[in-house]
């Protein structure tokens, strides 16, 4: 009889702590990981041969707004397909409970307007069945699920709850409603919430905006309102607050707010986000001076980096991190194409937008118009021969200014006019070592669910072990693995994960690091969402298996239809991990 329920046989195992590799066979037994070493023959009912293979922790992904494809996707791809685990959903304070009947609407049309999850998709496949977050927590146990998910008390929701989405936005709650809010986090905890989050970038500057193109509740809330849930973590000793406080390039970021919020709660703060520049490093290494800051100061503040190769289409139907840039704000909010095209023909707003754009702020808004590369320009054929060019050459070569060749590009192809930009984040590897050789800068904001009509962040991983694990020398695989695995665990209070060790969940992935990959450069679009509308996505190569919980999810990009995922709950003690590693 067979005495574990699978044996991965022989293969090369990084187990997420950083130490060193060894070949060894990993059985496993309920979910959990039972022994590794040297298993007998026979000894799984199922066997997984993995030799000449990398055996590693499962990816766990600390930044995703899966909140929404949950209820049509369980293994939350593309994330799922490259080795993602477990992930962190109610980031950035945006989520669905608590929710007040007839306010489904607007809760959908606030995901659309900030994280570009179709308003049709949502309203087919969402029964919204419940009100308070130990509701929503329960149906989330309660649906399928390919990756584990962990969730927070998203803020906008709860300002929305209590005082109501427009109101929110013009006073300060009163003590009643503060009090309100604290009990609903304490009943959030108590169910199984891992904290609170929220955005907190103010009016301007910000690419979160509402369905009327105002900013939303929390960015524009007064910090005291942060201040008193962070008072209920301090009295709980537990949890983990997120917070957005920072992009790139911004003239004030509010980082004084996430100190305050670690001091008030004596817990782990997650400051987002730092995003690496090959452009303008001083946007990252000011982010490192200041934790160097916080360090001394005894706070637990960490933050979290977008730190891959990743290249973002841009299209002027769908892109909507230009709302950053108040000149560009007004393109996106005209609703339909031959809106947009109406606006760029226009002379007033040509001759505003010339005067207004500004490179030098662009980096939040999807880099510098002078670095885009024209992909496509559908009904036209003048630009054919300028096909894969900069705008910046195609300038210099037909003599217009850029901003006129970029308004003339939307009126010209009916706004159908397709734009690719690496430029948002650093492609060097001696910035992004800079950048991941800090103690308190953590990876994984795959955003993932969110945004996929301009792209996908799922594949970050994959991208991660390629570029710092095989084509680069600065970071032994090892560490990237603890990077991505491990160190998320540990900093989020995750007790049994991010690690292969005895008695741990066996969330796995198994895979050919030499042929590991993805279409560089170019998304598939499918049409796989509910209705048939479509996304961007980007497949995996390479990775074999990927087991949650011990159950195989994937084995060559081919779904098992099994759903082992769990809702994880903090189930106490998270504080004190995070407390450890941050003293380490």
């Amino acid at each position: 009889m067979a005495k574990y329920d699978v044996v991965i046989r022989g293969g090369t195992v990084v187990d997420g702590t950083g130490g060193p590799r060894r070949v060894a066979d990993v059985a496993i037994s309920d979910g959990r990981v039972a022994m590794i070493g040297d298993a007998p023959p026979g000894a799984g009912r199922e066997e997984i041969d993995a030799r000449g293979l990398i055996v590693a922790p499962g990816v766990i992904d600390l930044h995703t707004h899966y909140d929404a494809q949950l209820h049509w996707d369980p293994y939350c791809t593309t994330s799922g397909w490259h080795g993602t685990t477990t992930a962190i959903i109610g980031n950035c304070g945006f989520g669905f409970a608590p929710l007040k009947a007839g306010m489904q609407d607007r809760y959908m049309r606030m995901m659309e307007n900030t994280e570009q999850i179709p308003y049709d998709v949502m309203k087919r496949s969402m029964p919204f069945d419940w009100e308070s977050l130990p509701d929503w927590l329960e149906h989330l146990r309660r649906l399928p699920k390919g990756i584990n998910v962990a969730t927070y008390l998203p803020m906008n929701a709860l300002l929305s709850y209590v005082i109501g989405p427009d109101e929110a936005k013009t006073r300060p709650a009163t003590e009643a409603e503060r009090a309100r809010m604290r009990e609903i986090l304490h009943e959030a905890m108590d169910a199984g919430a891992w904290g609170f989050s929220f955005s907190h970038l103010g009016a301007e500057g910000n690419s979160h905006v509402d369905h009327d193109f105002t900013a939303m509740p929390s960015d524009v809330m007064a910090a005291e309102e942060a201040y008193n849930l962070a008072d209920v973590l301090r009295e709980r000793g537990e949890g983990v607050i997120q917070i957005l406080c920072e992009l790139p390039g911004m003239a004030e970021p509010r980082r004084k707010v996430a100190e305050e919020l670690a001091r008030r709660s004596g817990c782990t703060v997650l400051h987002n986000i730092t995003v690496p520049s090959d452009v303008n490093p001083e946007s990252h290494r000011s982010v490192l001076r200041w934790l160097d800051e916080v360090i001394a100061q005894g706070l637990n503040i960490w933050t979290q980096s977008f730190c891959w190769r990743k290249w973002l289409d841009i299209t002027p139907l769908y892109f909507n991190a230009w709302d950053s840039v108040p000149i560009f704000r007004t393109l996106t909010a005209a609703p339909t194409a031959e809106a947009k095209v109406a606006l760029v023909g226009d002379a007033d707003y040509r001759a505003r937008f010339a005067r207004e754009y500004d490179p030098a702020y662009m980096q939040e808004a999807g880099g510098r118009l002078e670095a885009y590369t024209l992909r496509e320009a559908p009904g036209t054929s003048q630009y054919d021969a300028f096909l894969g060019h900069q705008l910046q050459d195609i300038s210099a070569a037909t003599g217009r200014p850029v901003t006129e060749l970029f308004l003339d590009l939307i009126r010209d192809t009916g706004a159908q006019v397709l734009f690719t930009s690496d430029e948002v984040v650093a492609h060097s590897t001696e910035t992004i070592t800079e950048l991941l050789s800090h103690p308190r800068v953590l990876v994984g904001v795959s955003d993932g669910g969110a945004h996929s009509k301009h792209g996908n962040g799922g594949f970050w991983s994959t991208d991660l072990l390629i570029w710092l694990g095989r084509e680069t020398d600065v970071f032994p695989l090892e560490h990237v693995h603890h990077l991505m695995s491990g160190r998320n665990a540990q900093v989020f209070g995750l007790k049994d994960r991010g690690e292969l060790r005895e008695g741990y969940a066996a969330d796995i992935m198994i895979y050919d690091l030499d042929r590991l990959g993805f279409e560089v450069g170019r998304y598939e679009i499918v049409h796989d969402l509910p209705g048939g509308d479509w996304r961007k996505i980007t497949r995996a190569e390479g990775i074999r298996h990927i087991l949650v919980n011990g159950r195989r999810i994937f084995t060559d990009n081919v779904c098992s239809g099994e759903t082992p995922g769990q809702l994880l709950t903090p189930g106490g003690g998270q504080a004190d991990q995070s407390a450890r590693l941050a003293a380490e």
